[in-house]
């Protein structure tokens, strides 16, 4: 890009003076009858001294390296500023070519003082889209890099909350391998063998931003069978979700991180254990995502703590995934808690 900058400079800058000079010469050749000399020196004037004078301007903005982070108080300053300067240039030179041959035609300062408004606003014209495109350009390319920035830190933040997924996973699984191989070696060896199923599909899916809610849901059941295994007769599940949203994506382990808090805070605090029911549906446009459970809230302040990392996780995931386009609201329906994810589908 910045090679072909220079480029469309000099073919924009010599086209424009061309022009210039040239309606100049054909206004005074045929509307007046002013001597031919002193219209081929009026178009020297008009088109070959503008150019080099706003030329000569631009080599002083790059060779002081002018950054253009102005204000627009600033812009407006400098544009009037560099305006006025260049005109008063031009005017200088416009009396050294025809005071050198006064004595041929009679000129006079206020013939060259005619030519003051249209010099200035040629001038002006051109300063201010010289400095409007490179302020615009600096502005654009700022954007862009912040741009840059803030999707860099989403970046990071979202792989540091991802790389919690797994270990959080895997501590609690075997946790409760650990428990059950003193309880039942068989049922133990049955819980390794889908934990290994489980933890494959994970590790699988590590690097991935979002995958469809029908992979999704294939994991939450193998990790509903996996800890089933454990609670036996304590635990019951089912799983529903609408047919015409399983390809939809949403963010990995999502559901299987709402289920495990579910278990963690629900089932496992309940001596008769408990029921777990996930739907996947929409409404308004809005993708749900909804976790019943069997089981309570505790008092109000004690909610965020009771929340686990698994939910906390989720909820900054969606907002550096999704910003305001997702939420997560928890409630009590006595005698369920009821998590619902909410993702508004993109159009």
């Amino acid at each position: 890009m910045k090679g072909k900058e220079p480029s469309w400079f000099w073919i924009l800058q010599i086209s424009a003076w061309i022009l210039i000079g040239f309606m100049n010469f054909m206004l005074q050749y045929f509307t007046t009858d002013l001597p031919r000399a002193v219209v081929w020196r009026n178009f020297i004037s008009i088109g070959i001294g503008g150019f080099i004078l706003t030329t000569l301007y631009r080599y002083y903005l790059k060779r002081k390296k002018i950054a253009f982070n102005l204000s627009m108080k600033s812009f407006i300053g400098n544009l009037l500023i560099a305006t006025v300067l260049l005109s008063l240039m031009w005017l200088g030179l416009m009396a050294l070519i025809f005071f050198s041959f006064a004595d041929q035609y009679r000129f006079s300062f206020r013939n060259i003082l005619h030519n003051l408004f249209p010099t200035t606003a040629i001038l002006l014209i051109w300063t201010l889209c010289y400095l409007g495109y490179h302020l615009m350009r600096k502005y654009h390319h700022q954007e862009i890099e912040k741009w840059k920035m803030e999707a860099e830190i989403k970046n990071i933040q979202l792989e540091n909350l991802k790389a919690q997924v797994n270990p959080h996973f895997i501590f609690n699984a075997l946790n409760n391998i650990r428990a059950l191989i003193l309880e039942d070696h068989q049922l133990a060896r049955q819980m390794l063998t889908k934990f290994s199923e489980v933890l494959r599909y994970a590790l699988q899916h590590a690097e991935d931003i979002e995958i469809t809610i029908a992979e999704e849901i294939g994991i939450l059941r193998q990790y509903l069978e996996l800890v089933k295994i454990q609670y036996e007769e304590r635990l019951t599940f089912s799983i529903s979700a609408d047919e015409t949203l399983l390809q939809q994506k949403i963010p990995p382990m999502v559901l299987q991180l709402l289920v495990e808090n579910a278990v963690k805070h629900g089932i496992s605090s309940s001596v008769e254990g408990g029921r777990i029911d996930v739907q996947v549906g929409m409404l308004n446009q809005e993708i749900l995502l909804t976790v019943r459970n069997t089981g309570s809230l505790k008092r109000k302040e004690e909610l965020e703590d009771n929340l686990g990392l698994g939910i906390k996780n989720i909820i900054e995931r969606l907002g550096l995934i999704y910003g305001d386009r997702a939420g997560i609201s928890i409630t009590e329906e006595s005698p369920e808690v009821v998590v619902v994810i909410n993702i508004k589908r993109s159009t």
